[in-house]
């Protein structure tokens, strides 16, 4: 029974309703050790177990543990005996005495920075404004006990009325906005432990993948070398909206053709920035990753009240055939004025220039051409 307050950005969930999702993955509670293998091995879900770790750890020997508690001002003990690979997010990780990888999660321009070598920075104290507000947005256990509250995360709130109580301590809203943090009904909580969160923004952010915690798993997959290679996020013909993700690039309109979906330019304006990001960084290398992130649109536009997104015929034979160069692309070269590829030039390519220039020779598309050409070397 967790106490974590920002449950629509977590899984913590599953373990009071079985379920929880995030993002489109769904995360299913294992309730023993025995059922934790067979959830595991569904592609689908994420397993959640509330085992006692050692037990945990018996009995499935993990390749790779993350220690992602987070617990600030807390000596960590010595953590690289329990696997391989020992990685520890946040204050007070040393690779010389606790962990064989850390990541920093402090805002700044090092959050998501892996560190192989020595130590992460020292806790700084205080939290992200969010409009303005910074600790005054939070709210605190006062007292030792079990919280009470008839709300739901998300719920809007004004300052002043009572939002829930502990052991007859009441807890009141200390300004108006939405209930980004929410501690659920019925757990057992510490004195000045952290309860409840509010956001003062018109349009909060209440669900889905926050953008601290996006760029630590960035930092994490980096340590795992199982990031994909970010510089082939954009071409140079991209990076007028590499900052604001208005337009799609390339890299993210093939995971498109991939999943099989096709959105509007105004469907994707209308996807929170982060849900932008999140697909710009999602691996499509497999099924199981075409599966997961279809749902994740899929999620994101429903979450919106958004129409479902036109599904469309998966077709990757113009550019997955290294072997033939498409009629079209020479087609719109000579009628462009441009050279003639050769065969051998277009095997070079790797599939997402092929996939690019496939796009790029559509209607409507070719005044980038050029420019797109002296970028892959053809001209």
């Amino acid at each position: 029974a967790p106490a974590h307050p920002r449950r629509g950005m977590a899984f913590a969930d599953a373990l009071f309703a079985g379920t929880a999702t995030l993002e489109g993955v769904v995360a299913q509670r294992a309730p023993n050790l025995d059922t934790l293998l067979s959830i595991g091995a569904i592609d689908e879900l994420v397993p959640v177990c509330d085992a006692p770790l050692g037990e945990l750890m018996q009995a499935y020997p993990p390749d790779v543990l993350i220690d992602a508690r987070m617990r600030k001002r807390s000596a960590i003990e010595d953590q690289r005996t329990l696997a391989p690979t020992v990685v520890g997010l946040g204050p007070g990780f040393d690779t010389r005495t606790n962990c064989h990888i850390a990541i920093e999660t402090a805002w700044g321009e090092c959050l998501g920075y892996v560190v192989r070598e020595g130590r992460t920075a020292a806790l700084e104290g205080e939290p992200r404004p969010l409009d303005g507000v910074g600790r005054e947005r939070f709210v605190y256990a006062p007292t030792q006990g079990v919280w009470h509250t008839a709300l739901q995360i998300g719920s809007r709130v004004t300052k002043g009325p009572s939002i829930g109580h502990v052991e007859g301590h009441q807890v009141v809203a200390p300004l108006d906005g939405f209930l980004r943090g929410l501690s659920h009904d019925g757990v057992a909580v510490a004195k000045r432990q952290k309860i409840v969160e509010i956001d003062p923004r018109d349009v909060p952010q209440v669900f889905g993948q926050g953008e601290r915690p996006r760029a630590i798993a960035k930092g994490v997959l980096k340590a795992l070398n199982l990031h994909g290679d970010a510089e082939r996020q954009f071409f140079g013909f991209e990076r007028e909206f590499e900052a604001t993700l208005d337009c799609m690039p390339m890299s993210v309109r093939l995971k498109m053709d991939l999943c099989g979906i096709k959105l509007s330019l105004a469907q994707w304006r209308a996807l929170p920035a982060e849900a932008r990001r999140t697909t710009l960084d999602a691996q499509c290398e497999s099924h199981v990753d075409v599966r997961r992130l279809r749902r994740f649109l899929e999620w994101w536009i429903r979450e919106g009240g958004g129409t479902t997104p036109l599904q469309i015929q998966i077709d990757h034979s113009d550019w997955q055939v290294a072997t033939r160069v498409p009629d079209q692309v020479n087609y719109v070269l000579a009628s462009s004025g441009l050279p003639h590829l050769p065969q051998p030039a277009w095997a070079r390519l790797d599939d997402l220039q092929r996939f690019a220039l496939c796009k790029l020779t559509t209607k409507g598309q070719a005044r980038t051409l050029p420019v797109a050409l002296v970028e892959f070397g053809l001209a």
